[in-house]
Protein backbone atom coordinates (compact mmCIF):
# COMPACT_ATOMS: atom_id res chain seq x y z
CA UNK A 1 0.00 0.00 0.00
CA UNK A 2 1.22 3.48 -0.94
CA UNK A 3 -1.33 5.83 0.53
CA UNK A 4 1.14 7.35 3.04
CA UNK A 5 3.98 7.88 0.15
CA UNK A 6 1.11 9.22 -2.55
CA UNK A 7 -0.57 12.09 -0.06
CA UNK A 8 2.71 13.38 1.01
CA UNK A 9 4.17 13.30 -2.85
CA UNK A 10 1.24 15.05 -3.57
CA UNK A 11 0.98 17.01 -1.11
CA UNK A 12 -2.89 19.05 -1.51
CA UNK A 13 -3.73 17.65 1.84
CA UNK A 14 -2.91 17.73 5.94
CA UNK A 15 -2.26 14.16 6.41
CA UNK A 16 -2.21 12.48 9.61
CA UNK A 17 -0.77 9.14 11.10
CA UNK A 18 -1.06 7.57 14.35
CA UNK A 19 1.65 5.81 16.61
CA UNK A 20 1.22 2.47 17.72
CA UNK A 21 3.41 1.12 20.90
CA UNK A 22 3.53 -2.43 21.27
CA UNK A 23 4.09 -3.64 24.64
CA UNK A 24 5.57 -7.11 26.04
CA UNK A 25 4.15 -10.12 25.09
CA UNK A 26 2.29 -11.59 21.85
CA UNK A 27 -1.60 -11.43 23.51
CA UNK A 28 -3.10 -9.67 26.28
CA UNK A 29 -5.02 -5.80 26.61
CA UNK A 30 -2.08 -4.17 24.81
CA UNK A 31 -2.42 -6.45 21.34
CA UNK A 32 -6.24 -6.20 22.09
CA UNK A 33 -6.39 -2.77 22.20
CA UNK A 34 -4.16 -2.46 18.79
CA UNK A 35 -6.36 -4.26 16.86
CA UNK A 36 -9.65 -2.22 18.42
CA UNK A 37 -8.18 0.84 17.71
CA UNK A 38 -6.77 -0.53 13.91
CA UNK A 39 -10.40 -1.83 13.27
CA UNK A 40 -11.41 2.01 14.06
CA UNK A 41 -9.16 4.16 12.23
CA UNK A 42 -10.62 2.79 9.02
CA UNK A 43 -13.10 5.37 8.87
CA UNK A 44 -11.19 8.19 9.00
CA UNK A 45 -9.61 8.96 5.51
CA UNK A 46 -7.21 11.33 6.60
CA UNK A 47 -4.94 8.91 8.64
CA UNK A 48 -3.00 8.02 6.32
CA UNK A 49 -1.21 5.51 7.73
CA UNK A 50 -0.31 3.87 11.32
CA UNK A 51 3.26 4.12 12.48
CA UNK A 52 4.36 1.03 15.18
CA UNK A 53 7.28 1.99 17.80
CA UNK A 54 10.36 -0.77 17.38
CA UNK A 55 11.44 -1.33 21.64
CA UNK A 56 10.31 2.20 22.43
CA UNK A 57 11.66 3.18 25.70
CA UNK A 58 14.65 0.48 25.76
CA UNK A 59 12.26 -2.13 26.42
CA UNK A 60 11.60 -5.44 25.26
CA UNK A 61 8.09 -5.52 23.14
CA UNK A 62 6.33 -7.42 20.38
CA UNK A 63 8.34 -6.64 17.01
CA UNK A 64 6.49 -4.07 15.17
CA UNK A 65 6.91 -6.18 11.58
CA UNK A 66 4.64 -8.55 12.71
CA UNK A 67 1.97 -6.09 14.08
CA UNK A 68 2.59 -4.51 10.59
CA UNK A 69 2.19 -7.18 8.24
CA UNK A 70 -1.32 -8.35 10.18
CA UNK A 71 -2.07 -4.58 9.80
CA UNK A 72 -1.44 -4.38 6.59
CA UNK A 73 -3.81 -7.35 5.56
CA UNK A 74 -6.67 -5.27 7.19
CA UNK A 75 -5.97 -2.71 4.75
CA UNK A 76 -4.17 -0.21 6.60
CA UNK A 77 -0.95 2.02 5.63
CA UNK A 78 1.87 1.36 8.31
CA UNK A 79 5.11 2.77 8.86
CA UNK A 80 7.71 0.29 10.83
CA UNK A 81 10.36 1.96 13.24
CA UNK A 82 13.84 0.52 12.23
CA UNK A 83 16.17 1.05 15.09
CA UNK A 84 19.66 0.17 15.05
CA UNK A 85 20.00 -0.73 18.89
CA UNK A 86 19.35 -4.04 18.73
CA UNK A 87 20.92 -4.74 14.76
CA UNK A 88 24.03 -5.50 13.82
CA UNK A 89 24.55 -4.16 10.27
CA UNK A 90 23.99 -8.03 8.69
CA UNK A 91 20.65 -8.05 11.06
CA UNK A 92 19.62 -5.00 9.23
CA UNK A 93 19.40 -6.27 5.70
CA UNK A 94 17.93 -9.54 6.22
CA UNK A 95 15.12 -7.89 8.40
CA UNK A 96 15.25 -5.48 5.14
CA UNK A 97 14.26 -8.18 2.88
CA UNK A 98 11.98 -9.92 4.98
CA UNK A 99 9.70 -6.71 5.34
CA UNK A 100 10.19 -5.86 1.75
CA UNK A 101 9.17 -9.59 0.68
CA UNK A 102 5.92 -9.21 2.70
CA UNK A 103 5.33 -5.90 1.30
CA UNK A 104 6.40 -3.73 3.85
CA UNK A 105 7.65 -0.74 2.35
CA UNK A 106 7.76 2.71 4.70
CA UNK A 107 10.56 2.71 7.43
CA UNK A 108 11.51 5.15 9.75
CA UNK A 109 14.98 4.64 10.36
CA UNK A 110 15.84 5.68 13.57
CA UNK A 111 19.23 5.20 15.75
CA UNK A 112 17.07 3.96 18.75
CA UNK A 113 16.39 4.13 22.23
CA UNK A 114 19.65 3.06 24.65
CA UNK A 115 18.16 -0.65 25.93
CA UNK A 116 17.27 -0.32 29.66
CA UNK A 117 15.47 -3.41 30.60
CA UNK A 118 15.25 -7.14 29.36
CA UNK A 119 16.07 -10.32 30.64
CA UNK A 120 17.83 -10.99 33.71
CA UNK A 121 18.85 -8.04 33.34
CA UNK A 122 19.73 -5.27 30.99
CA UNK A 123 21.03 -6.26 27.49
CA UNK A 124 23.65 -5.10 25.63
CA UNK A 125 23.27 -2.15 23.24
CA UNK A 126 24.47 -2.91 19.13
CA UNK A 127 24.29 0.21 17.50
CA UNK A 128 26.65 -1.33 14.65
CA UNK A 129 25.71 1.51 12.78
CA UNK A 130 23.35 4.50 13.18
CA UNK A 131 20.67 5.91 11.54
CA UNK A 132 22.75 7.87 8.72
CA UNK A 133 24.28 4.94 7.70
CA UNK A 134 21.61 2.80 8.05
CA UNK A 135 19.04 4.88 5.34
CA UNK A 136 22.54 5.24 3.42
CA UNK A 137 22.17 1.10 3.10
CA UNK A 138 18.53 1.25 2.81
CA UNK A 139 19.04 3.91 0.09
CA UNK A 140 21.57 1.35 -1.77
CA UNK A 141 19.33 -1.74 -1.35
CA UNK A 142 16.66 0.64 -3.34
CA UNK A 143 19.00 1.22 -5.92
CA UNK A 144 20.12 -2.55 -6.50
CA UNK A 145 22.96 -3.19 -3.39
CA UNK A 146 25.75 -4.47 -4.99
CA UNK A 147 27.63 -7.65 -3.12
CA UNK A 148 30.60 -9.43 -4.18
CA UNK A 149 30.17 -13.23 -4.84
CA UNK A 150 32.14 -16.35 -5.96
CA UNK A 151 32.09 -14.77 -9.19
CA UNK A 152 33.12 -11.52 -8.96
CA UNK A 153 30.56 -8.12 -8.09
CA UNK A 154 26.77 -8.70 -8.98
CA UNK A 155 23.60 -6.56 -7.93
CA UNK A 156 20.57 -7.85 -6.07
CA UNK A 157 17.31 -7.12 -6.96
CA UNK A 158 15.79 -3.41 -5.92
CA UNK A 159 13.47 -2.76 -3.12
CA UNK A 160 11.41 -0.26 -2.98
CA UNK A 161 11.34 1.36 0.44
CA UNK A 162 9.91 5.05 0.63
CA UNK A 163 12.38 5.88 3.53
CA UNK A 164 11.44 8.29 7.00
CA UNK A 165 13.93 9.79 9.48
CA UNK A 166 13.51 11.61 12.65
CA UNK A 167 14.79 15.42 13.74
CA UNK A 168 14.71 16.72 17.35
CA UNK A 169 14.78 20.45 17.00
CA UNK A 170 13.62 20.49 20.84
CA UNK A 171 17.26 21.15 22.26
CA UNK A 172 17.94 24.05 24.28
CA UNK A 173 21.51 24.55 23.91
CA UNK A 174 23.68 25.70 20.91
CA UNK A 175 25.93 22.38 20.34
CA UNK A 176 22.91 19.98 20.35
CA UNK A 177 20.60 22.22 18.96
CA UNK A 178 23.13 22.74 15.70
CA UNK A 179 23.88 19.13 15.89
CA UNK A 180 20.66 18.01 15.23
CA UNK A 181 20.48 20.37 12.20
CA UNK A 182 23.46 18.85 10.66
CA UNK A 183 22.90 15.59 11.23
CA UNK A 184 19.46 15.89 9.20
CA UNK A 185 21.43 17.30 6.54
CA UNK A 186 23.64 13.93 6.35
CA UNK A 187 20.29 12.03 7.05
CA UNK A 188 18.93 13.53 3.55
CA UNK A 189 21.81 13.19 1.66
CA UNK A 190 22.35 9.46 2.73
CA UNK A 191 18.36 9.12 1.32
CA UNK A 192 15.90 10.80 3.83
CA UNK A 193 12.64 11.20 1.56
CA UNK A 194 10.05 12.56 4.41
CA UNK A 195 10.88 13.86 8.30
CA UNK A 196 8.99 13.23 11.31
CA UNK A 197 10.17 16.11 14.36
CA UNK A 198 10.61 14.70 17.50
CA UNK A 199 7.85 15.74 20.02
CA UNK A 200 8.24 18.71 22.19
CA UNK A 201 5.73 21.79 23.17
CA UNK A 202 7.07 25.14 22.00
CA UNK A 203 5.84 26.22 18.62
CA UNK A 204 8.74 28.34 17.69
CA UNK A 205 10.96 25.55 17.89
CA UNK A 206 8.67 24.12 15.07
CA UNK A 207 8.92 27.37 13.34
CA UNK A 208 12.48 26.74 13.88
CA UNK A 209 12.49 23.76 12.14
CA UNK A 210 10.85 24.24 9.08
CA UNK A 211 12.41 27.04 8.50
CA UNK A 212 15.74 25.36 8.68
CA UNK A 213 14.69 22.78 6.38
CA UNK A 214 12.75 24.63 3.44
CA UNK A 215 15.33 27.76 3.55
CA UNK A 216 19.07 26.60 5.00
CA UNK A 217 19.07 23.22 3.36
CA UNK A 218 16.36 23.99 0.81
CA UNK A 219 14.61 21.08 0.81
CA UNK A 220 11.09 20.20 -0.36
CA UNK A 221 11.23 16.93 1.54
CA UNK A 222 8.04 16.35 3.47
CA UNK A 223 7.72 16.62 7.41
CA UNK A 224 5.45 15.58 9.91
CA UNK A 225 5.54 16.89 13.53
CA UNK A 226 4.69 14.84 16.29
CA UNK A 227 1.79 15.76 18.30
CA UNK A 228 1.62 14.11 21.59
CA UNK A 229 -1.60 13.43 23.65
CA UNK A 230 -0.50 14.13 27.08
CA UNK A 231 -1.79 13.07 30.28
CA UNK A 232 -0.32 13.62 33.57
CA UNK A 233 1.87 10.37 33.89
CA UNK A 234 3.87 11.27 30.65
CA UNK A 235 4.02 14.65 31.98
CA UNK A 236 5.61 13.86 34.92
CA UNK A 237 8.25 11.37 33.43
CA UNK A 238 9.35 13.65 30.75
CA UNK A 239 9.75 16.38 33.71
CA UNK A 240 12.35 13.99 35.40
CA UNK A 241 14.29 13.26 32.11
CA UNK A 242 13.13 10.00 32.23
CA UNK A 243 11.60 9.47 27.97
CA UNK A 244 14.53 9.82 26.20
CA UNK A 245 14.76 13.42 24.12
CA UNK A 246 11.19 14.83 26.13
CA UNK A 247 11.13 17.85 28.00
CA UNK A 248 7.94 18.95 29.90
CA UNK A 249 8.70 22.18 31.55
CA UNK A 250 7.36 22.72 35.74
CA UNK A 251 4.92 25.08 34.53
CA UNK A 252 3.19 22.63 31.36
CA UNK A 253 3.90 19.96 34.60
CA UNK A 254 1.85 21.98 37.43
CA UNK A 255 -1.10 22.95 34.27
CA UNK A 256 -1.16 19.36 33.47
CA UNK A 257 -1.90 18.42 36.88
CA UNK A 258 -4.63 20.72 37.14
CA UNK A 259 -6.53 19.75 34.01
CA UNK A 260 -6.32 16.58 35.55
CA UNK A 261 -8.79 17.52 38.41
CA UNK A 262 -11.50 17.88 36.32
CA UNK A 263 -14.07 14.98 35.98
CA UNK A 264 -13.00 13.54 32.75
CA UNK A 265 -9.01 13.57 34.52
CA UNK A 266 -8.09 16.04 31.36
CA UNK A 267 -9.37 14.18 28.70
CA UNK A 268 -10.61 17.01 27.59
CA UNK A 269 -8.10 19.47 28.01
CA UNK A 270 -5.27 17.14 26.63
CA UNK A 271 -7.34 16.74 23.20
CA UNK A 272 -8.06 20.13 23.07
CA UNK A 273 -4.05 20.71 23.11
CA UNK A 274 -3.08 18.12 20.63
CA UNK A 275 -5.39 19.68 18.26
CA UNK A 276 -4.08 23.53 18.46
CA UNK A 277 -1.04 21.57 18.06
CA UNK A 278 -2.05 19.91 14.56
CA UNK A 279 -3.51 23.42 13.39
CA UNK A 280 -0.25 25.09 14.30
CA UNK A 281 1.67 22.58 12.37
CA UNK A 282 -0.42 23.54 9.40
CA UNK A 283 -0.20 26.73 9.66
CA UNK A 284 3.56 26.84 9.80
CA UNK A 285 3.92 24.66 6.65
CA UNK A 286 4.42 20.91 7.59
CA UNK A 287 2.98 18.66 5.52
CA UNK A 288 1.32 16.57 8.18
CA UNK A 289 0.90 15.53 12.14
CA UNK A 290 2.06 12.45 13.41
CA UNK A 291 -0.17 11.96 16.36
CA UNK A 292 1.54 9.97 19.74
CA UNK A 293 -0.11 9.07 22.94
CA UNK A 294 -0.51 5.84 25.58
CA UNK A 295 -4.10 4.33 24.90
CA UNK A 296 -5.61 6.26 22.17
CA UNK A 297 -8.84 5.63 20.67
CA UNK A 298 -9.84 6.15 17.58
CA UNK A 299 -12.75 8.50 18.31
CA UNK A 300 -9.64 11.31 20.14
CA UNK A 301 -7.94 10.90 17.07
CA UNK A 302 -11.02 12.28 15.04
CA UNK A 303 -11.92 14.58 17.26
CA UNK A 304 -8.32 15.86 17.37
CA UNK A 305 -8.80 16.07 13.40
CA UNK A 306 -11.98 18.29 13.73
CA UNK A 307 -11.26 20.20 16.06
CA UNK A 308 -8.00 21.48 14.49
CA UNK A 309 -9.79 21.71 11.01
CA UNK A 310 -12.12 24.07 13.16
CA UNK A 311 -9.30 26.63 14.01
CA UNK A 312 -7.94 26.63 10.69
CA UNK A 313 -6.46 29.95 10.19
CA UNK A 314 -6.77 31.40 13.99
CA UNK A 315 -4.32 28.67 14.72
CA UNK A 316 -1.85 31.96 15.48
CA UNK A 317 -4.70 32.68 18.14
CA UNK A 318 -2.73 29.39 20.17
CA UNK A 319 0.81 29.77 19.78
CA UNK A 320 0.97 31.33 23.55
CA UNK A 321 -0.65 27.74 24.53
CA UNK A 322 2.71 25.48 22.62
CA UNK A 323 5.56 28.03 24.25
CA UNK A 324 7.32 26.33 26.94
CA UNK A 325 11.09 26.41 27.39
CA UNK A 326 13.56 26.23 30.09
CA UNK A 327 15.61 28.58 31.37
CA UNK A 328 17.64 30.20 29.01
CA UNK A 329 16.64 28.76 25.85
CA UNK A 330 18.57 28.57 22.38
CA UNK A 331 17.14 29.50 19.49
CA UNK A 332 18.76 29.18 15.86
CA UNK A 333 17.38 32.21 14.50
CA UNK A 334 17.30 35.80 15.31
CA UNK A 335 14.56 36.54 17.41
CA UNK A 336 12.96 33.14 17.82
CA UNK A 337 12.41 33.04 21.17
CA UNK A 338 9.42 35.82 20.22
CA UNK A 339 6.44 34.09 19.44
CA UNK A 340 5.94 34.15 15.85
CA UNK A 341 3.75 32.29 12.99
CA UNK A 342 5.28 34.76 10.24
CA UNK A 343 6.37 32.91 7.02
CA UNK A 344 10.35 35.74 7.15
CA UNK A 345 13.42 33.86 7.35
CA UNK A 346 15.30 35.86 10.13
CA UNK A 347 18.96 35.58 9.65
CA UNK A 348 21.13 33.00 12.14
CA UNK A 349 21.80 33.66 15.54
CA UNK A 350 25.78 34.61 15.84
CA UNK A 351 27.25 33.58 19.06
CA UNK A 352 30.98 33.53 20.72
CA UNK A 353 33.53 30.70 20.13
CA UNK A 354 34.43 28.93 23.31
CA UNK A 355 37.83 28.42 24.07
CA UNK A 356 39.18 24.48 24.37
CA UNK A 357 40.55 23.87 27.88
CA UNK A 358 42.47 20.54 26.85
CA UNK A 359 46.30 20.59 26.50
CA UNK A 360 45.49 16.59 25.01
CA UNK A 361 43.41 18.19 22.21
CA UNK A 362 46.16 20.96 21.37
CA UNK A 363 49.14 18.66 21.16
CA UNK A 364 47.20 16.23 19.51
CA UNK A 365 46.25 18.36 16.94
CA UNK A 366 49.55 19.52 16.33
CA UNK A 367 51.25 16.41 16.16
CA UNK A 368 48.38 15.28 13.41
CA UNK A 369 49.85 18.42 11.34
CA UNK A 370 52.95 16.75 11.32
CA UNK A 371 52.57 13.26 10.70
CA UNK A 372 49.01 12.19 10.30
CA UNK A 373 47.91 14.83 6.85
CA UNK A 374 48.58 12.43 4.08
CA UNK A 375 51.45 13.80 1.32
CA UNK A 376 53.52 15.56 4.36
CA UNK A 377 56.88 14.10 5.07
CA UNK A 378 56.00 12.98 8.95
CA UNK A 379 53.27 11.10 7.16
CA UNK A 380 55.22 9.47 4.48
CA UNK A 381 57.93 8.70 7.12
CA UNK A 382 55.13 6.75 9.83
CA UNK A 383 53.84 4.71 6.34
CA UNK A 384 57.62 3.44 5.72
CA UNK A 385 57.94 2.50 9.54
CA UNK A 386 54.93 1.40 10.36
CA UNK A 387 55.06 -0.98 6.68
CA UNK A 388 58.13 -2.45 8.61
CA UNK A 389 56.91 -2.58 11.84
CA UNK A 390 53.92 -5.02 10.50
CA UNK A 391 56.12 -7.17 9.36
CA UNK A 392 58.06 -8.13 12.35
CA UNK A 393 55.73 -9.91 14.45
CA UNK A 394 57.52 -8.36 17.89
CA UNK A 395 58.04 -5.09 17.20
CA UNK A 396 54.28 -5.23 16.25
CA UNK A 397 53.35 -6.00 19.89
CA UNK A 398 55.87 -3.68 21.28
CA UNK A 399 54.29 -0.88 19.14
CA UNK A 400 51.11 -1.50 20.14
CA UNK A 401 51.51 -1.70 23.63
CA UNK A 402 53.04 1.58 23.54
CA UNK A 403 50.03 2.89 21.64
CA UNK A 404 47.52 1.28 23.97
CA UNK A 405 48.94 2.97 27.00
CA UNK A 406 49.46 6.56 25.43
CA UNK A 407 45.68 6.65 24.02
CA UNK A 408 43.72 4.88 26.78
CA UNK A 409 45.72 7.46 29.21
CA UNK A 410 44.88 10.78 26.92
CA UNK A 411 41.54 9.45 25.44
CA UNK A 412 40.54 6.29 27.45
CA UNK A 413 40.50 4.08 24.51
CA UNK A 414 38.62 1.51 23.79
CA UNK A 415 40.54 -0.40 21.24
CA UNK A 416 38.67 -0.48 18.28
CA UNK A 417 41.11 0.65 16.38
CA UNK A 418 39.36 2.08 13.51
CA UNK A 419 39.68 5.67 15.35
CA UNK A 420 37.88 8.22 14.53
CA UNK A 421 39.94 10.71 16.92
CA UNK A 422 40.40 12.79 13.92
CA UNK A 423 36.70 13.41 13.11
CA UNK A 424 35.66 13.62 16.58
CA UNK A 425 38.42 16.08 17.11
CA UNK A 426 39.80 14.08 19.60
CA UNK A 427 36.90 12.81 21.89
CA UNK A 428 36.53 8.99 21.55
CA UNK A 429 33.08 7.92 20.75
CA UNK A 430 33.23 4.25 22.33
CA UNK A 431 34.26 5.50 25.56
CA UNK A 432 32.81 8.80 25.76
CA UNK A 433 29.17 7.84 23.77
CA UNK A 434 27.44 5.08 25.03
CA UNK A 435 25.72 4.41 21.83
CA UNK A 436 29.09 4.79 19.94
CA UNK A 437 27.72 7.53 17.78
CA UNK A 438 30.36 8.79 15.20
CA UNK A 439 28.30 10.51 12.55
CA UNK A 440 26.30 12.87 14.98
CA UNK A 441 24.05 13.02 18.39
CA UNK A 442 21.24 10.75 18.79
CA UNK A 443 18.11 12.33 20.17
CA UNK A 444 18.14 11.65 23.33
CA UNK A 445 19.95 14.04 25.47
CA UNK A 446 18.89 15.94 27.74
CA UNK A 447 17.77 19.43 28.33
CA UNK A 448 21.12 21.00 29.36
CA UNK A 449 22.82 18.90 26.77
CA UNK A 450 24.13 16.09 28.59
CA UNK A 451 23.92 12.36 27.73
CA UNK A 452 20.35 10.36 27.52
CA UNK A 453 22.49 7.36 29.64
CA UNK A 454 25.06 8.62 31.84
CA UNK A 455 23.38 12.36 33.13
CA UNK A 456 26.19 13.39 34.38
CA UNK A 457 28.23 13.56 31.54
CA UNK A 458 27.87 15.75 28.32
CA UNK A 459 26.96 14.42 25.13
CA UNK A 460 30.58 13.89 23.21
CA UNK A 461 28.55 15.89 20.17
CA UNK A 462 28.34 18.97 22.94
CA UNK A 463 32.09 18.72 23.05
CA UNK A 464 32.85 18.23 19.34
CA UNK A 465 30.88 20.90 17.88
CA UNK A 466 32.29 24.00 20.70
CA UNK A 467 35.83 22.45 19.23
CA UNK A 468 34.98 22.35 15.87
CA UNK A 469 33.72 26.41 16.25
CA UNK A 470 36.57 27.12 18.00
CA UNK A 471 38.60 26.24 14.76
CA UNK A 472 36.14 27.98 12.31
CA UNK A 473 35.54 24.24 11.20
CA UNK A 474 31.88 23.44 11.53
CA UNK A 475 31.52 22.74 7.82
CA UNK A 476 33.42 19.73 8.71
CA UNK A 477 30.98 17.89 10.62
CA UNK A 478 29.16 17.64 8.00
CA UNK A 479 31.22 14.25 6.82
CA UNK A 480 30.03 10.72 7.14
CA UNK A 481 32.22 8.05 8.56
CA UNK A 482 32.42 5.17 7.29
CA UNK A 483 30.67 1.89 10.11
CA UNK A 484 33.91 0.93 12.36
CA UNK A 485 35.55 -2.61 11.09
CA UNK A 486 35.41 -5.47 13.25
CA UNK A 487 37.98 -7.21 11.75
CA UNK A 488 40.35 -4.50 13.31
CA UNK A 489 39.20 -4.47 17.00
CA UNK A 490 42.33 -4.90 19.16
CA UNK A 491 45.44 -4.82 16.36
CA UNK A 492 47.25 -1.01 15.95
CA UNK A 493 45.00 1.48 14.73
CA UNK A 494 48.01 3.55 13.96
CA UNK A 495 49.41 0.46 11.32
CA UNK A 496 45.61 0.38 10.41
CA UNK A 497 45.54 3.93 9.44
CA UNK A 498 49.15 4.46 7.43
CA UNK A 499 48.76 0.98 6.04
CA UNK A 500 45.12 2.12 5.00
CA UNK A 501 43.05 -1.13 6.51
CA UNK A 502 40.69 1.66 8.42
CA UNK A 503 37.46 3.29 7.83
CA UNK A 504 39.49 6.46 6.34
CA UNK A 505 40.73 4.38 2.98
CA UNK A 506 36.86 4.56 2.54
CA UNK A 507 34.80 7.55 1.39
CA UNK A 508 31.13 7.38 1.64
CA UNK A 509 30.02 9.13 -0.94
CA UNK A 510 26.82 10.46 -0.55
CA UNK A 511 24.34 12.74 -3.54
CA UNK A 512 24.60 15.58 -0.66
CA UNK A 513 21.34 17.76 -0.17
CA UNK A 514 21.09 21.07 -1.79
CA UNK A 515 23.28 23.92 -1.40
CA UNK A 516 23.07 25.82 2.36
CA UNK A 517 21.59 29.04 2.29
CA UNK A 518 22.68 30.77 5.51
CA UNK A 519 24.87 28.38 7.70
CA UNK A 520 28.69 28.04 7.00
CA UNK A 521 29.52 26.97 3.82
CA UNK A 522 29.73 23.08 2.17
CA UNK A 523 31.46 19.89 3.68
CA UNK A 524 34.90 19.66 3.55
CA UNK A 525 36.70 16.37 4.32
CA UNK A 526 38.08 16.51 8.30
CA UNK A 527 40.81 14.33 7.39
CA UNK A 528 42.96 17.63 7.09
CA UNK A 529 41.62 19.11 10.01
Amino acid sequence: MERLHAALTEGSEFVYTCELIPGRGHLGKGVDHIEQFVSSIKGLPEVKALSITDNAGGNPALLPDVLGIEILSSDVDIIVHFACKDMNRNSIESRAFALQRRGVNNILVLSGDYPISGFFGAPKPVFDIDSVTALHYLKLMNLGLEVEGVKGPSRLERTSFYLGAVVSPFKWTEGPSMMQYIKLEKKLAAGAEFIVAQLGFDARKLREAILYLRNVLASKVPILGSVYVLTAGAAALMNKGEIPGCYVSDGMLAKVREEAQAKDKGKQARLERAARTCAILKGLGYQGAHIEGLALKADDVSFIIGRAREIGEGWRDHLEDLSTAPANPFYLFEGGERLSGDAEVPPVRSTRRRGVASLTFWMTRLLHRLIFIEGTPGYRLMVSLSGFTDRHRALYGLFTALERFTKRALFDCRHCDDCALFEMYYLCPESRCPKGMRIGPCGGSRVDGRCEVFADAWCVWHKVYWRAKNRREIPKLAYVIPPRNWKLYETNSWINYYQRRDHSAMKIVLPGPPEPGQVDGRPADPSGA
